[in-house]
């Protein structure tokens, strides 16, 4: 009993005094950077339009036509050919993103590419320069961008 005693002591009091083996640094090399997701930067003008924050109301009448973009404005053009300014409702936030890279726009979940028709809810709406509404318009965006009509495109798809 007295030799095991002295065994486990001696092992403890050598175990407790060796310096422990430390792990060679990863070289420089060796660490991979993690990839940084650069987002393409937005070129074209996306216009909004002013929907209650709390309830989200959107105009009820029906606007149509083809998503183009052209000279990084976003139009709609409807059966009379004429373009008219794409504006999109302001909230909720994120229901509207434009994905530059592609010319896409996905719309409350539906991605559209130019060219393509969309028949929704929404309205007409004239574009007055130089007052105070078609100054909020102006801020947000290329100027040449607006036209005389704009379309508030809504979110309720047929």
């Amino acid at each position: 009993m007295r030799k095991a005693f002295f065994i486990l002591t001696g092992l403890v009091i050598v175990g407790c005094t060796t310096t422990p083996v430390a792990t060679p640094p990863e070289p420089m090399a060796a660490i991979k950077p993690i990839p940084e997701l650069v987002e393409p930067e937005l070129k074209t003008s996306i216009f909004t339009y002013y929907v209650d924050p709390v309830h989200h109301s959107q105009a009820v009448s029906i606007v149509r036509g083809n998503f183009v973009w052209s000279n990084n404005c976003l139009y709609l053009i409807g059966s009379n050919r004429k373009f008219t300014t794409a504006m999109f409702p302001e909230f909720p936030k994120g229901i509207v993103k434009w994905d530059e890279a592609t010319k896409t726009l996905n719309l409350n979940g539906r991605v559209f590419k130019m060219g393509d028709y969309i028949k929704t809810n929404g309205a007409y709406w004239p574009y007055h320069p130089n007052t105070p509404g078609g100054a909020e318009f102006e801020k947000q965006g290329d100027k040449k961008c607006l036209t005389p009509t704009v379309a508030f495109i809504g979110t309720f798809f047929d």
